[in-house]
């Protein structure tokens, strides 16, 4: 008998029910009809009204009520989140509300009135579209580092070239041969020989 091989499905539906989902939603039937879905997919879920001042830390998605009424302090912290995938529920389309669902940089919609149709692929997709933002955030923050160890090497090379009078090529040959050496990042090598040039 052949053993069945899981689907791309399976694997989705496993790495939904390890996220813990926060529902920030009044509690009314359309709330209890939600997380009733929510937990039927097997997603660890926990519901608040009205929204909290800060994130709780174990969270990897929040589905939050997004009213004309809402103060914009309320969720503030959700437009700074990056760990989060952010799935906003809507009333309505007004300027005001599209204007908030771009500051709060949300990685789904879904409308009210809420139905079961839709939910699973708007957790998905935001799911995705944050680990994709996620991603790209390390990248440009591996990037700025690698750009600015870059200058500090260079000023470096600059500084040892003057001081030594050697060409620059030599002179960063020398500060990679003391970094191999000493087994220490050319950068903070550079950053030395940059604070010793300044007393």
């Amino acid at each position: 008998m052949m053993r069945s091989v899981p689907s791309q499905g399976d694997s989705l539906l496993r790495r939904l029910r390890r996220m813990r989902v926060l529902v920030i939603h009044p509690d009314d039937a359309e709330r209890r009809m939600f997380l009733a879905h929510l937990k039927r997919i097997g997603c660890q879920v926990e519901s608040v009204w009205p929204a909290p001042d800060n994130l709780p830390d174990h969270i990897d998605i929040v589905l939050f009520l997004l009213t004309q009424m809402d103060s914009k302090n309320s969720i503030s912290w959700m437009a700074s989140s990056a760990a989060i995938a952010r799935i906003a529920i809507i009333s309505f389309e007004t300027p005001e509300i599209l204007s908030e669902l771009e500051r709060l940089n949300v990685h789904g919609v879904l409308s009210k009135p809420i139905r079961i149709f839709g939910i699973l692929a708007a957790l998905t997709t935001a799911i995705s579209l944050a680990r994709h933002e996620n991603r790209l955030q390390r990248r440009v923050d591996s990037l700025d580092q690698t750009l600015k160890a870059r200058r500090k090497i260079e000023e470096a090379t600059a500084i040892l070239s003057r001081s030594k009078g050697i060409t620059e090529e030599e002179a960063y040959r020398r500060l990679r041969d003391k970094s191999q050496s000493s087994k220490t990042a050319i950068a903070k090598i550079a950053e030395a020989i940059i604070a010793s040039s300044d007393i």
